[in-house]
């Protein structure tokens, strides 16, 4: 047994798909350059006779993270009228796979639903020689590990 890691075996962000289920369509996120996802634990605080320690008990989670790309279409925009004028706020599910062939690891997907972008993309104006891109920070209500490494 080996007692380092394999540098082959670290996982190359350049292998991951992100695709997003919108109205019960799913559409691969082709324009999409970076994910981050995570769960938050809401910590109460216990104190207790006799104990000098703060103890903590976890009383909820919330999901986040950050969606990021390069803005080539309206279609963020055309999601977020309807609700603009008085109708539905937009929620989807978000799926992720990643698996680099190089690593011994396979694959891992993960699902997340009930995802809600914090604001949307409009336009990114620079006068430099750059191309318009977007992040956007959300929340997320159900995740679900699909598929995990080996």
């Amino acid at each position: 047994m080996e007692n380092y890691l394999n540098g082959r075996d670290t996982i190359s962000t350049k292998d991951a798909i992100v695709y997003l289920t919108l109205h019960g369509e799913v559409k691969p996120m082709i324009e999409c350059k970076k994910v981050t996802i995570k769960i938050s634990k809401n910590k109460e605080d216990i104190q207790t006779l006799g104990s000098h320690w703060k103890r903590k008990k976890v009383t909820s989670v919330e999901g986040t993270g950050t969606l990021g790309g390069y803005l080539v279409n309206s279609n963020w925009l055309k999601y977020a009228l309807p609700y603009l004028t008085g109708g539905q706020d937009l929620y989807f599910d978000m799926s992720l796979s990643i698996e680099d062939k190089t690593t011994a690891n396979g694959r891992q997907t993960v699902h997340i639903g009930y995802v809600n972008l914090d604001d949307i993309p409009v336009a990114d104006f620079e006068a430099d020689d750059g191309v318009m891109e977007y992040e956007s920070d959300f929340t997320f209500e159900s995740l679900d590990l699909v598929e995990s490494f080996n």
